[in-house]
């Protein structure tokens, strides 16, 4: 709530609402490419070597995203939300929404095959489904994938649309 009244606070002219703006569709963006790179590009590369050698790998990489994907999806919360506040345009109000859906999304999804791929990685499980698992967890990440375009796509509208100027001071 701080950050909100924060930002929204701050983006009081035209050239900071841009900056609002731009900060909304960049962290979509960064986090909707991210996303694709790993149904793209990460998880297809995966499958073509050993599964003793694709699992750390696999992790390494989840590791190094679950923190970038947590921050990109605040930080576009929070821009978004605080453009819409002062534009009322409602494509910055559905976008937020949307990336703030994929961290339940996650949460009941995607959560519970990241715990088994992990604990096979830690030796607490068999790694007789392995193969299965990465595909089951590359669909359900298919699913971020898209919600994240979708925002993205909203936003990109949103911003070229006919209520891009501050109605609130």
């Amino acid at each position: 709530m701080v950050a909100f009244v924060y930002l929204s606070s701050f983006i009081s002219n035209p050239s900071l609402l841009t900056a609002g703006k731009a900060v909304t569709v960049a962290s979509i963006g960064l986090f909707a490419g991210v996303s694709l790179s790993y149904n793209a590009i990460i998880m297809p590369s995966l499958r073509k070597i050993s599964n003793e050698s694709a699992l750390p790998v696999w992790a390494s990489a989840y590791n190094i995203g679950k923190n970038l994907q947590v921050g990109l999806i605040l930080t576009s919360i929070a821009a978004g939300s605080s453009v819409y506040y002062k534009t009322e345009n409602p494509y910055f109000l559905a976008a937020p929404l949307i990336m703030g859906s994929i961290i339940p999304y996650t949460l009941a999804l995607i959560m519970p095959t990241n715990k088994i791929l992990l604990g096979i990685l830690d030796g607490a499980k068999s790694d007789a489904q392995l193969d299965e698992l990465f595909v089951k967890w590359d669909l359900f990440h298919f699913g971020r994938t898209v919600m994240s375009m979708v925002a993205l796509g909203l936003t990109l509208y949103g911003s070229f649309s006919s209520r891009t100027f501050i109605v609130r001071h």
